[in-house]
């Protein structure tokens, strides 16, 4: 009786950048195997390693292994690294928010990008060392011109990525653990405006795009993202409770957000007269009937059933306020200085944080950069004699 295999063979070259592999058919179906072989530099090393497997797969067709049925445990053993960040971005991704995975995956694809130089393209998972991640990383590094804080950010990606192949005991150690992260001085991105600047800003917004004003003041009021207000729809705007309900779909967490609604702001959302409005128009959308004829003072930024975009409000703020008024501050900080305000106004850091619904306190001071001030003079005032 004819046998439903073929002997397995190796396939080998005398240059060693070119692949070796084992292969054999079954049932006529061609199989190959690789695992790992080509991670191997010397001749004769490859070939003891190749004939190995060799010998291991034809035992086991011998043994009635059946190769269209895959062998889960084997395959997690064989994974190389490349394979695995694919693997565990798959098994992240069904609890990550959609932002997240995005960076994620460009953390993973800029890694990927530095493989072959470092001659890591057929490196094994369960041989993968911190050594190899350092090498991985400085590379990813110079391709990218990563800045150090960059550098950091991508660090702390990668280790949660290769956290989740701990959960599927695919490694039995994270090897990017322990690899410190580089030194960041700091800044301080978004500088809010001065005093004399806000009311510059006020009045050439008030003078120049009047409905421009309750969305900017939503941003330094609410601490809610440029982009998420272009999502907030009046339906989500509970003038009687106080509270604005922004749903998970539009949030950066993907987690539903009770915001407080302040008598300051509660006053121009009144102004602006929601609730003759259709439910579910944009509170700060467009009822401009052509999109491509410019902004409209009355027609942009008021309730609309169109949602416009968050380059056209950075357009429109760069036009009026870094340009036209010559004044060099972002839009975004708006959320820093609304930090910084209720900071010295007396709200408490851990407020400031449900507010802005931050998950640690430590996010919350990146916005709130008068903290440590205020802290020096609490010490100066209040500290008792000896």
């Amino acid at each position: 009786m004819k046998s439903i295999y073929s002997t397995p063979k190796v396939v080998k070259y005398e240059d060693l950048s070119k692949s070796w592999f084992v292969y054999f058919r079954y049932n006529q179906k061609l199989f190959r195997y690789k695992f790992g072989i080509n991670y191997i530099n010397n001749y004769k090393k490859r070939l003891i390693e190749a004939n190995s497997i060799r010998d291991v797969l034809h035992e086991k067709l011998r043994n009635g292994w059946n190769p269209n049925i895959p062998d889960v445990v084997n395959t997690f053993s064989n994974m190389t690294f490349s394979e695995a960040l694919d693997f565990a971005i798959e098994k992240k991704a069904q609890t990550l928010g959609a932002k997240t995975l995005c960076g994620y995956k460009s953390t993973v694809k800029f890694i990927k990008s530095a493989l072959v130089p470092t001659n890591t393209k057929n490196l094994l998972i369960c041989e993968t060392k911190r050594v190899h991640i350092k090498l991985i990383l400085e590379k990813t590094q110079k391709q990218r011109k990563w800045s150090n804080k960059s550098y950091n950010k991508n660090l702390g990606y990668l280790k949660a990525i290769l956290s989740e192949l701990l959960q599927w005991d695919i490694i039995d150690h994270n090897p990017a653990h322990g690899i410190r992260a580089l030194r960041v001085s700091e800044v301080t991105g978004f500088k809010p405006a001065s005093d004399d600047q806000v009311k510059i800003i006020k009045e050439k917004i008030l003078n120049d795009f009047p409905s421009f004003y309750p969305y900017i003041i939503s941003i330094f009021h609410t601490g809610i993202r440029p982009e998420e207000l272009l999502f907030l729809q009046i339906k989500m705007i509970d003038l009687k409770n106080s509270q604005i309900i922004l749903p998970p779909e539009i949030t950066k967490t993907d987690k539903e957000r009770i915001v407080p609604i302040n008598h300051y702001l509660k006053s121009f959302f009144e102004e602006m007269h929601l609730h003759i409005y259709n439910p579910n128009f944009y509170a700060f959308g467009s009822r401009r009937e052509h999109s491509n004829r410019g902004l409209k003072k009355n027609l942009d930024f008021v309730p609309g059933a169109k949602r416009l975009s968050r380059d056209t409000a950075s357009k429109l703020w760069r036009k009026l306020i870094k340009t036209e008024s010559n004044i060099d501050v972002d839009m975004y900080s708006l959320k820093h200085l609304g930090a910084n305000k209720k900071i010295l106004a007396g709200i408490e850091l851990d407020a400031l944080r449900e507010l802005y619904g931050h998950t640690s306190k430590m996010m919350t001071l990146r916005y709130a950069k008068v903290v440590k001030e205020v802290n020096r003079q609490q010490i100066i005032e209040k500290s008792p004699d000896f």
